[in-house]
């Protein structure tokens, strides 16, 4: 799994399809095959204050929700799941 999402000069992150496919447990085929379907959604919230420096990447696709956060070194971990939440419902 590509564990590693750089960010550019414009502070965009880019996180390679590996790791959101891996997250959901998809063959990375099918995942691109969904992605450019449009069947998977993302967003990105920047850290501020003391976290500073990370980013929350969220994904959906079909009912489901993984979020990877991005460490200031660029390194990808994902968040554990809060117990008693219900699944999205986009």
């Amino acid at each position: 799994m590509a564990d590693h999402a750089p960010q550019d000069d414009s502070g965009d992150v880019e996180v390679d399809s590996t790791a959101v496919a891996a997250a959901f447990g998809l063959p990375l085929a099918f995942f691109r095959t969904e992605l450019r379907r449009g069947n998977v959604r993302g967003t990105v919230e920047r850290g501020v204050g003391a976290d500073a420096g990370r980013h929350r990447l969220v994904f959906r696709y079909r009912g489901q929700r993984r979020v990877l956060i991005r460490q200031p070194d660029g390194h990808l971990v994902p968040e554990e799941p809060e117990s008693g939440v219900p699944p999205c419902q986009s």
